[in-house]
């Protein structure tokens, strides 16, 4: 690369939690080698809004910022360059962002972030990548389906009985006391508490709100004041007071959540995949392969489940790295991010070296891990400090099936995935009659190009953003008193006093704000 011999490094924030890279590892050592560019890490510790809330305040930014859909913030305050010049003289960034340009713009005609973690419809370089697993959902341990015989599960009712029966037989798991259902409540990470009510309606991840659309224009409503919540938190808190809920799970953080479903004593929990990975994989190391999860298609009577999202090709516009204006090397980022898109560099991060850490199936046409190479990324501090996957989950990189028909990333591959099936996953899924978790679920849905809502600029400080901020706040707070009544009479006093709270604010300047943008994306 240009400038190899003239170091620079750049700041960069992540709003995740985490720990950096070993100055050791030898993947980023190489690039760092061929490239001349260092990328110094600062990890999210505390509250995510509260710390851009500093950053803003003073003007302090690093050079590179990944904070997620809190990233309206920063494009509001004025905090993020303007990339959409800048892309073209960048043949491979080009490659990838060019057309969907028009998708990741805000609504000012700019685009500020550079897309980390989608398929992005391109010119012939990839291909969508197959669905293995359901990425959101009610999570069960396998072992409980395998005790209760391999049901089909479809209702919260059915959910909640193979998980109270499982425990009544097992209170303890490997001397834990059993935890029946786990509710992840952690800062930005609340969508174990808020989120179930959206999905039981047939919804996926799709935010604030709950879009009908089957309907023409779609129509949009609140899933937090629905029948469906009203009948959710109940059941909660039912199970709350049988036990199968443990009231600290409420206060609990995301590295005591974690560690709870490392222990193998979870039984349940709603979540999304990656947000409790790290935890499987070391199920998976310990070789507590019964104890990993699958997702059933829980919903309200009546309704097709909508879990699984199919490729629309298209960006969310909140899941990328933005550039500050603090960064006085745009253009060496720039050249950085389109260096590492070559196909020998996206390879040599996200698979490795071949013969030693992956080789070619029969025929070329896919590739796998080797064992050790496999076991490696299992662990979180061995493939963090040991691969190439801290820098490629943080920057630009391409996602799907080349035209070859090797997956761009481990995680993308057939051939891998039924690699890593043990003969208890296999006999699993044959008691199942599928081939991958996936099929549990109905088939993928195509969202259409105003998804998801989670993802839209409300403008900081905006009424909208105002309410949108007091309705999460509001949930947080009622909900989690709902789960802990102490029975049935206090959760409907508290459920009318949540009404009540709900009612009083000015929601129809989210609502207004949301159909707008919905029309705006769907060309209405």
């Amino acid at each position: 690369m240009a400038d190899a011999d003239d170091p620079i490094t750049f700041t960069y924030f992540l709003r995740d939690s985490g720990v950096a890279p070993s100055e050791d590892n030898p993947f980023i050592n190489k690039i760092q080698e061929l490239t001349g560019v260092t990328l110094k890490y600062e990890y999210l510790v505390g509250d995510l809004d509260q710390k851009l809330g500093v950053m803003m305040a003073g003007g302090d930014y690093p050079d590179l910022i990944f904070a997620g859909d809190s990233a309206t913030k920063l494009i509001s305050e004025g905090a993020l360059i303007p990339l959409e010049d800048y892309l073209p003289n960048y043949p491979n960034l080009w490659a990838m962002y060019k057309d969907t340009i028009e998708e990741q713009k805000q609504e000012d005609g700019h685009v500020y972030q550079l897309e980390m973690y989608a398929y992005l419809n391109n010119d012939g370089i990839t291909s969508a990548p197959p669905i293995f697993e359901a990425g959101i959902g009610f999570f069960v341990q396998k072992a409980v389906l395998e005790w209760a015989g391999y049901p089909e599960i479809k209702t919260l009712d059915q959910y909640f009985d193979v998980i109270e029966g499982y425990m009544a037989e097992n209170p303890t798991i490997d001397g834990v006391a059993t935890r029946g259902f786990e509710i992840l409540n952690d800062g930005w990470r609340n969508w174990g508490l808020i989120n179930e009510p959206q999905c039981l309606k047939g919804a996926s991840n799709d935010g604030a709100m709950f879009v009908d659309t089957t309907k023409t224009p779609y129509e949009s409503s609140f899933y937090q004041i629905s029948e469906e919540a009203h009948t959710f938190y109940k059941k909660l808190n039912e199970e709350y007071n049988k036990g199968v809920i443990n009231a600290e799970c409420l206060t609990e953080n995301y590295d005591q959540y974690i560690a709870n479903i490392t222990s193998g004593s979870v039984l349940g929990f709603f979540d999304q995949r990656w947000n409790f990975q790290q935890g499987e994989f070391l199920l998976k190391n310990d070789g507590k392969y019964e104890r990993t999860y699958v997702a059933v298609p829980v919903t309200a009577p009546g309704v097709k489940d909508g879990y699984v999202d199919g490729s629309n090709g298209l960006p969310t516009g909140s899941n990328g790295v933005g550039i500050s204006i603090n960064c006085k090397n745009p253009e060496r980022v720039l050249a950085y991010f389109d260096w590492l898109l070559q196909r020998e560099v996206q390879d040599y991060l996200r698979w490795g070296v071949e013969g030693t850490d992956w080789n070619y199936t029969d025929g070329n046409s896919d590739r796998v891990l080797t064992d050790e190479a496999r076991e490696i990324r299992r662990d979180t501090a061995k493939a963090r400090d040991l691969t190439g996957n801290e820098l490629a989950k943080y920057t630009p990189g391409w996602w799907g099936l080349y035209q070859d028909g090797c997956a761009a990333n481990t995680d993308q591959s057939a051939a891998e995935y039924l690699a890593q099936q043990t003969e208890y996953d296999q006999a699993f899924l044959e008691a199942y009659n599928i081939q991958y978790p996936a099929e549990l679920l109905s088939p993928p849905t195509v969202r259409p190009a105003y998804y998801p809502i989670w993802a839209m600029n409300l403008g900081d400080g905006s009424e909208a953003s105002v309410v949108n901020e007091k309705i999460t706040d509001l949930c947080v707070k009622s909900f989690s008193r709902m789960v802990l009544a102490k029975d049935e009479t206090e959760y409907e006093n508290l459920w009318s006093t949540f009404l009540t709270d709900f009612d009083a604010l000015n929601t129809d300047a989210l609502k207004d704000e949301v159909d707008r943008q919905i029309a705006a994306k769907m060309g209405w």
